[in-house]
């Protein structure tokens, strides 16, 4: 994107009318509107995937907390089936990305 100084490189004096400052002052205003939504975006996709990351963490603890009880315990709790817990990992994974406009 040009900046103003360069839009008007050559034309400085029409700098100086009212209605060009109008114009000038309305842009400048807009571009912090955009920087502001643009900082606001990225806080908020870095909060859903540091939230992702917590969850998934979260998963893998309770997993293997079921496992070593499943080793103690045969009878009373199952292991885990590592193919499905990835399958569960990827569909979560895009969903979110598509709930969220992620990117991924």
């Amino acid at each position: 994107m040009k900046s103003i100084s360069q839009i008007f490189k050559g034309n400085k004096h029409l700098m100086d009318l009212d209605p060009v400052q109008e114009l000038i002052e309305y842009t400048q205003e807009l571009e912090g509107q955009v920087l502001e939504k643009k900082v606001e975006d990225n806080y908020d996709k870095e909060h859903i995937l540091k939230s992702m990351l917590q969850d998934i963490l979260i998963s893998c603890r309770d997993m293997e907390d079921t496992n070593q009880l499943a080793d103690r315990y045969p009878g009373m709790y199952e292991k885990s089936d590592a193919e499905s817990l990835v399958k569960n990992l990827k569909t979560y994974i895009l969903d979110m990305n598509y709930k969220n406009n992620l990117g991924l």
